[in-house]
Order: C-alpha cells, then sequence, then structure tokens
C-alpha cells in the first residue's frame, strides 16, 4: 500500500509542476512585447517539461517495479498519461522559433489570417481517415505539403502552444511588416490561403512582387469578394481573374501561365492539388503517405 501512496504523491507533485510552469510560461508570454524574449519562455516550458516528464517516468516506473500492487499503480499511470495527452494536444509541435532561426536553404512560408487557426486538431486526428473536412484545414493541407519541404507560418503573439500545422515563427509587433517580407523573399513558395483581414490583404498587396512563387488558396466567396474591393481601392492586382471559392491557383514559368485548380476539402484531394503543384514548381515527384 505504501508504493500506491508514494505513486499517488508523486502524480499529484507532477500535476502541480506542471500547471505551474505553463501558467508562468503563458503569464510570461502574455506580459512580454519581445519575441526573442516570449520565444524563450516558450522554449524554456518545453524543457521544463521534458525535465519534469523524465523525472517523473523514473520514479514511477521504479515504484511499479518494486512494490506490490502493480495492477492500481499502472492504472493510476495510465490514467494520468491520458490527461497529460488530452491537455498537451496542441502543443505536440515546438513553438519558439524567430526568422534568424530558420537554417535551411528552401523551405515554404504559409500565410492566413489567425482567424483559420485551428487548435482543436490532434495528431491522433491526422491518422483517422476522412471523407471530406468542414472547410479548409491548415493541419492536413501542410502535413501533406511538409513531407515535400519545411513550411513555416507566422505565429500568434500571445500563444504559448501552436496549433497543428506549419511550424510557427515569431515576430515582433512593431516590425512584423519587414520580418515578413524578408520571409517571403527568401522562401522557395509563399501559399497564402485568403482572407480579408487588414495584415492578410498586405501581404496579398506584397505578393505581387513574387509572382513566380506564389500560391492562392481561396475558400470564401465572400471574403475572395472583400479582398477584390481593397486591392480595387490600392490598384494592385496578384489575383488572377478565375479564382473563385475552393481554388487554388498558381503562375507556371514554362507556360507563361496561371494554372487554377479546383480541389475539395478531403485528403486525397489535397494530396492530388500538392503533388502536381510540387512537380510544376519543383519538379519533385515523390510518394506521400498519410
Amino acid at each position: 500500500m505504501n508504493d500506491t501512496i508514494i505513486l499517488c504523491l508523486c502524480i499529484i507533485l507532477f500535476v502541480v509542476a506542471h500547471e505551474l510552469i505553463r501558467r508562468t510560461a503563458l503569464r510570461h508570454i502574455k506580459e512580454s512585447n519581445n519575441a526573442d524574449e516570449s520565444c524563450y519562455y516558450r522554449k524554456k516550458f518545453f524543457r521544463l517539461r521534458l525535465i519534469i516528464v523524465i523525472i517523473f517516468g523514473c520514479i514511477a516506473l521504479y515504484v511499479i517495479l518494486s512494490g506490490d500492487n502493480i495492477g492500481v499503480n499502472s492504472v493510476m499511470v495510465g490514467l494520468l498519461l491520458a490527461w497529460t495527452s488530452y491537455i498537451n494536444k496542441q502543443s505536440l509541435p515546438l513553438s519558439g522559433k524567430r526568422p534568424h532561426d530558420i537554417t535551411k536553404s528552401k523551405f515554404i512560408l504559409y500565410l492566413r489570417g489567425f482567424s483559420y487557426d485551428d487548435y482543436s486538431l490532434t495528431q491522433k486526428d491526422l491518422s483517422k481517415s476522412h471523407k471530406e473536412l468542414n472547410t479548409f484545414s491548415e493541419g492536413y493541407f501542410i502535413n501533406i505539403l511538409k513531407q515535400y519541404m519545411s513550411v513555416y507560418a507566422v505565429g500568434m503573439t500571445k500563444e504559448l502552444n501552436s496549433p497543428i500545422g506549419a511550424e510557427r515563427i515569431y515576430l515582433n509587433d512593431t516590425e512584423w511588416e519587414s520580418e515578413v517580407m524578408d520571409l517571403m523573399t527568401k522562401a522557395s513558395l509563399i501559399v497564402i490561403l485568403l482572407n480579408d483581414s487588414q495584415s492578410c490583404i498586405w501581404e496579398i498587396c506584397k505578393s505581387n512582387q513574387f509572382k513566380n512563387k506564389v500560391v492562392f488558396i481561396s475558400n470564401n466567396s465572400d471574403k475572395l469578394t472583400n479582398i477584390r474591393k481593397e486591392l480595387n481601392k490600392q490598384y494592385v492586382y496578384p489575383l488572377p481573374i478565375g479564382l473563385k471559392d475552393k481554388t487554388i491557383s498558381y503562375f507556371i514559368e514554362n507556360t507563361n501561365e496561371t494554372l487554377i485548380s479546383e480541389y475539395s476539402n478531403t485528403e486525397k484531394s489535397y494530396m492530388q492539388i500538392i503533388k502536381e503543384l510540387m512537380f510544376k514548381k519543383f519538379g519533385l515527384r515523390r510518394f506521400v503517405f498519410t
């Protein structure tokens, strides 16, 4: 019985320690106005969490193997694992990069409105078969795309954990425009999920400078109409005329034409679109497993 009491106390200490470091990191991030500082606290949170998991795992394994109540102790640890899996389902991707942390010569930059971020998707969800998704899913689309090339996206400034999908890069609010421009210049491909927020419209306007490597994804006809109105006011026309709801477009250098393809929100459709895109842009042929 003593081993069960010891394990129970260890579980309580683990839960308290985990919640303490999570809240501390989140408080520091929300109070910080500097991206380097907030990224430091994100990385620190992941390091501390890993340390307490290793320490608890060693203690729990010793208690279970040396104790008499192996069944009860195993169930207790199993329940704890289920709890940690649930609360950490949104934090599997390491969240805490700055633009200067990107050392790869080839990468894809994914731009979208923050309202499209889905924090409910988990790695387990990606392994399930979905016939039709409710709307465009960064998680499923990027999960296929990043098998060809690394994919980065600008993260929400005050978030601790990033959603499943592109790896997040964090920018300073006062200089995000110059940092995004630098990322767009360095990226091998720029994928923009169209949104009518002011920041996204700014990115769409700037994408006119990178016609050869921009991919536009349209998933909402109302937003597309609003975007065209804003672009007309600024006399900037980066979007192709035939772009409509549930279409993806990109410029093909060989033919000097813009290809517009329709898609549906299914993994199969995403796979077909991405395979065609990566072949036409980079000549890449690769089997993709999901």
